[in-house]
């Protein structure tokens, strides 16, 4: 991928260079970021080298830095803007470093080239599949802790394919784009992907996430082979080691998804009712002539997580309580 230039220019130095080091911190991000308090300093910099997008409080423009060599000027303001630089883009200056670092992004977007994105070749990228054709079994508590766990040692990325998910209440989040926004842009531009993705993602104890769809309609009807092309494109911008796909049959075709993955954790409850599902689906696992999936099977039967004791450290409690440690022992039983 490449790395683009951003800078901040912001005469409140502590403002500068606190969003510059988050910024700088920020795992995949495309910059490379310098901040600047003078406007001398800014001048004597673009007077080096291209810079590609310049972050700078509204109340500090001038036309002549306008003339700078700067690929785009975008205005940190406090809602007010002179009339004179209307035209320029903005961004709200007092909201959190992580909706800047988006709304950022999705102007570096616009901006890019296809052939500045690019892919890099990767072969060492799990993907893991959360499903069950059995309701109430935990399978998104389960898919959800376990991205949090291996998120601890390397880059995970989770994607829910569900139809209802509750993933926004859950987490009490509105979010600016979603699962559609991102399929809807690979299948416009699948070089620029990676850019998308990182403007989207959100993050709960080190795991990204993509936030779901809110219409399901959207992606109901795309074939398979629109999902795997979405995956593998995530898969080839190296971006992440694991990425967990909590399954639903609202994927058309939803085997040759599961085909993808090098892992299906299934969960499972051991009532009458759910064993006769499983077996079901194992029967038809084999009228298909697909068994190979049931090699790539792992049923779970899974501790017991009160979901109606709810609060906002959930996801927390799950990460160091039983269900945590029933997923680090089965990781270790994996490796082994």
């Amino acid at each position: 991928m490449k790395t683009g230039m951003l800078g901040i220019y912001d005469v409140d130095s502590n403002y500068a260079n606190s969003l510059m080091e988050y910024i700088s911190d920020k795992r995949g991000i495309p910059f490379r970021t310098v901040a600047f308090t003078e406007l001398e300093a800014l001048k004597e910099f673009a007077e080096k080298r291209e810079i590609d997008i310049l972050l700078i409080s509204a109340t500090a423009m001038t036309h002549d830095i306008a003339e700078y060599n700067i690929g785009k000027i975008i205005l940190l303001t406090d809602g007010n803007v002179f009339a004179e630089y209307i035209s320029y883009a903005s961004i709200y200056k007092y909201q959190s470093s992580e909706n800047i670092i988006r709304e950022v992004i999705n102007y570096y977007v616009d901006i890019s080239t296809a052939e500045g994105v690019g892919s890099v070749l990767v072969d060492d990228v799990e993907v893991i599949g959360v499903y069950s054709p059995i309701g109430r079994s935990g399978k998104t508590t389960f898919a959800i802790t376990l991205g949090q766990v291996l998120a601890k040692e390397k880059e995970t990325l989770y994607i829910n394919m569900e139809e209802f998910s509750a993933l926004s209440k859950i987490f009490n989040k509105e979010y600016s784009g979603d699962l559609s926004d991102l399929m809807y842009f690979y299948k416009q531009n699948p070089e620029s992907l990676p850019l998308k993705l990182k403007a989207i993602v959100n993050s709960i104890n080190e795991m990204d996430y993509i936030p779901p769809s809110m219409f399901s309609n959207d992606l109901r009807s795309l074939d398979s082979s629109v999902w795997l092309g979405m995956i593998q494109a995530i898969i080839n911008s190296g971006m992440y080691k694991t990425i967990i796909l909590d399954l639903s049959n609202m994927v058309k075709d939803i085997y040759e998804v599961l085909e993808f993955c090098n892992v299906i954790y299934m969960p499972m409850n051991d009532d009458r009712m759910s064993l006769m599902k499983i077996s079901e689906f194992e029967e038809f696992i084999f009228k298909t002539e697909q068994e190979e999936l049931l090699d790539k099977i792992v049923k779970v039967k899974l501790p017991i997580c009160n979901e109606n004791q709810w609060d906002e450290d959930y996801f927390d409690k799950q990460i160091w309580g039983s269900l945590g440690d029933f997923i680090r022992k089965l990781l270790k039983e994996e490796v082994a």
